[in-house]
């Protein structure tokens, strides 16, 4: 099973949420089309002010992209780019969603769901979160969108700490670098993300989405020119074509240290 979206609205305030728990809510390729299919319900209503993005459960908000998808053909061929393609088609339905978006943080959060939080408006997460980028261990590279898109909240340090070491940091720690805007106990999680939704909701329209396309507009000038984007994209795919990609996604799934060879 690859796990379902849930959309709830009440009043003004959308939630989506990532149901897929056997997988800690990893993002599978129909989870992604379904949650493009479903932000742009929302878009359609004309009713919704905020929107709010979680995972199901306690465990985690996300584990990122559904490895096993990977382990059919190690990244090669066609089919691996258009769930690449879907991913990225996801987290620009997310950052250009007409109105703010909170992410309510339920637990972990790694990998390409990184990016995700990141493209959200607002972080707010449970107390006992933890968060990793770990592309390193699968012998990939994090894409340079997704590396960006969480500079624009944290530090260089801060960034090259999460990629190079591939640890996680807890929620107070990422609070401290910027990541987020509110950690809060489990008990309160709802209520400070749904107290924010709610303010947010209750403001004039026109303010809050030209407000989010003036910040949208200036953080998209701090990315790489085409020249650029060629070249970080050449250097993923050398990496995915990789025998350290291969073991890192086989070692990954059979629950064992990877053996890199830089090859």
């Amino acid at each position: 099973m690859a796990g379902q979206i849930r959309t709830d609205v009440d009043e003004r305030v959308a939630t989506i949420t990532i149901d897929n728990t056997d997988k800690r809510n990893a993002l599978s390729p129909p989870l992604l089309a379904d949650i493009i299919a479903a932000v742009e319900e929302l878009e359609e209503r004309g009713d919704v002010r905020c929107l709010v993005l979680t995972g199901a459960g306690e465990k985690a908000f996300s584990s990122g992209f559904d490895i096993s998808y990977h382990q059919r053909n190690y990244g090669d061929g066609p089919e691996v780019e258009a769930e690449e393609a879907e991913f990225e088609e996801m987290i620009e339905a997310i950052k250009h969603f007409e109105y703010p978006v909170i992410a309510r943080i339920n637990g972990g959060t790694f990998g390409g769901s990184m990016n995700l939080i990141a493209s959200c408006d607002l972080r707010i997460a449970v107390d006992d979160a933890q968060f990793g980028i770990t592309p390193a261990k699968l012998g990939m590279i994090y894409g340079a969108g997704e590396i960006g898109e969480i500079m624009a909240h944290i530090g260089p340090g801060d960034i090259k700490e999460f990629l190079y070491t591939a640890e996680f940091v807890d929620a107070d720690r990422a609070y401290d670098m910027g990541l987020l805007n509110d950690v809060v106990p489990r008990e309160d999680l709802d209520e400070r993300t749904y107290g924010m939704a709610e303010s947010i909701a209750s403001n004039a329209p026109l303010s809050l989405s030209g407000m989010k396309r003036i910040i949208r507009a200036i953080m998209d000038k701090d990315g790489l020119t085409p020249t650029e984007e060629r070249w970080s994209k050449e250097l993923e795919e050398q990496a995915k074509e990789s025998r350290d990609h291969e073991e890192g996604v086989e070692a990954f799934m059979n629950d064992r240290e990877p053996e890199f060879e830089g090859r």
